[in-house]
């Protein structure tokens, strides 16, 4: 009895994940697109995408390293949404812009070769974000290597924007923001259907 309680206590958790990160992952990223006007609101969906994260690492095992290592991350690009909203000084706001773009891809990273250890559909869909989430950072690290030659994708502007302020990082946390939400809606159908068990 007891065990047949919790799996329903645990179906519920991937229920309210799923459900919080198909609505909030994309409306993260539109609201994101539309500039700082919209800031407060964008946070409130910023904590909607934490808590479906949160559900999805319950599920995973918050207790295995990849899952806590993935949790921080998260939660320093939290941070760093945070500061970026509420600051006023434009050097502020790309250094956050930054720290949210390496920590928000880590966490995608870390998660993804997580996921890579289950079965079927999540090792599939681990494998593509490890790929896309890895290839992503590494061209961030190129950008910040040969600032102004990796500009695939835009990554070149976060760096730019700290060394000229007042210079729009736009495009390249547009496109950070683009593979949370394809992750997350990825994510978000696993914990639906339950195929994110072993």
């Amino acid at each position: 009895m007891a065990d047949r309680q919790d799996s329903w206590t645990t179906s519920l958790n991937a229920r309210a994940g799923a459900l919080a990160l198909a609505v909030c992952a994309p409306l993260n990223l539109i609201l994101h697109m539309q500039g700082p006007s919209l800031g407060p609101l964008n946070y409130a969906v910023w904590l909607g995408v934490s808590f479906g994260v949160l559900c999805f690492c319950d599920e995973m095992g918050a207790g295995r390293p990849l899952n806590r290592a993935g949790l921080i991350l998260f939660a320093a690009a939290f941070c760093a949404d945070t500061v970026g909203m509420l600051s006023v000084d434009p050097i502020v706001v790309a250094r956050a812009g930054l720290l949210y773009a390496f920590a928000t891809l880590g966490a995608l990273v870390f998660w993804s070769v997580a996921l890579m250890h289950r079965r079927e559909t999540a090792r599939a869909i681990g494998a593509i974000g490890a790929v896309v989430g890895g290839g992503a950072l590494a061209l961030l690290v190129a950008a910040h290597l040969l600032l102004g030659a990796a500009t695939i994708l835009g990554f070149s502007q976060l760096f730019v924007a700290i060394e000229a302020p007042g210079r729009s990082s736009f495009a390249a946390l547009a496109a950070i923001d683009a593979v949370l939400c394809v992750w997350c809606l990825a994510i978000s159908a696993l914990l639906w259907t339950g195929r994110l068990r072993r």
